[in-house]
């Protein structure tokens, strides 16, 4: 699906080509003569989940990459989370919560600590299809599910140990971890295509255009609601743990914080991201318990709700649909209108629709 930013670059190529064209052939007084063509820039290739022009070498016909990524205090700080395209942040056991990390444009030398995958992945990554699968393992129940999701290539722990090691200076069973190259090296990593995606990129969210003065006797056209501020935003998936971003206008991203401590990674920098989305979902009781014998929660991601879109300093709150699981998820304002994400990474918390979040 063209983006918002793509539609403007082939509007732009497309009048190019016609001014050459008009302008061409020349005539017998030497002006423009001699059949020359004018050059025509070529489009830049973009990244199909983040609007960004893709990194010289990679082939963005690959399929998407998802690895499962523990967030409990003892995992941190993770390894690769900041090369992902798209990030989840799922509600797990006890107030916890994991990361189901998308990579496609870009690739990561560490990643992890990688664990176990839970009841709504297979859900998210029906959106990804065909989606590559890194994880650690799962209970029988969350296996058959995503051995029936045919839109799944499985490359969890347990049938390619070779794709993954065990840190020295983690303890188990935070210390899986892998590489984007190992797993795209396995057998089957080569199937299906690009990822597809719903979002629309437009780079003016970031730098918006100065308003342009009506004409006289022009009739004003409706607009979208304005974007209010967003310069922060405090969201919770338990009372225990609260995520904060603040906006940095310097790096035009928002730096993560846990409470108030930063969200540092493994490369010593803070955890940020380009987008960040606050999606109010429904959860249920799950059906089966985790390796400590607690009853696992059951997020819901097909349905509408809520959502707020935070970019350049900016939050705009509407609705996430999702009318089917074969369908992918659409953000739009009160208007009806979809939401502009800035070109960068999106990271889309699943929070649970009873817990506050405060924008400001």
């Amino acid at each position: 699906m063209f983006t918002a930013m793509r539609t403007r670059i082939l509007s732009l190529l497309l009048l190019v080509a016609l001014l050459a064209a008009c302008g061409g052939g020349g005539d017998d007084e030497g002006n423009g003569g001699g059949g020359g063509t004018q050059a025509v820039e070529e489009e830049p290739v973009l990244c199909p989940l983040t609007g960004v022009e893709a990194p010289a070498g990679v082939d963005v016909n690959r399929p998407a990459l998802a690895v499962k990524i523990d967030n409990a205090p003892p995992a941190r700080p993770q390894a690769g989370v900041e090369a992902a395209d798209v990030v989840y942040e799922e509600l797990g056991e006890g107030g916890l919560t994991r990361f189901l990390t998308i990579f496609h444009c870009n690739d990561a030398g560490s990643v992890g600590p990688v664990r176990s995958a839970r009841n709504v992945d297979p859900e998210i990554l029906k959106e990804y299809e065909p989606a590559l699968f890194a994880y650690s393992g799962a209970n029988t129940q969350v296996l058959a599910k995503i051995s029936d999701a045919s839109w799944i290539v499985d490359l969890k722990h347990g049938d390619h140990g070779d794709a993954y090691t065990r840190a020295s200076d983690r303890r188990a069973p935070y210390n899986l971890m892998t590489t984007t190259a190992a797993i795209r090296g396995l057998e089957g990593a080569d199937a299906g295509g690009p990822p597809e995606s719903a979002l629309e990129f437009n780079a003016e969210v970031l730098n918006p255009p100065a308003p342009e003065s009506p004409s006289p006797g022009a009739t004003a056209s409706p607009e979208a609601p304005a974007a209010a501020p967003g310069n922060s935003v405090s969201l919770s998936y338990s009372n225990a743990n609260v995520v904060r971003y603040n906006y940095d206008p310097a790096t035009k991203a928002y730096l993560r914080f846990n409470g108030d401590t930063p969200h540092q990674l493994a490369n010593g920098n803070q955890l940020s991201a380009v987008n960040v989305v606050v999606q109010k979902v429904r959860t249920a009781p799950g059906t089966v318990r985790d390796a400590s014998g607690t009853l696992t929660v059951d997020t819901i991601v097909v349905g509408s709700g809520e959502a707020t879109v935070l970019r350049g300093g900016t939050a705009v709150t509407g609705t996430w649909n999702r009318a089917s699981l074969d369908d992918q998820t659409t953000f739009t304002d009160a208007s009806g209108q979809p939401i502009e994400f800035a070109p960068g990474s999106v990271f889309i918390h699943l929070v649970p629709q009873e817990r506050a979040v405060t924008v400001q």
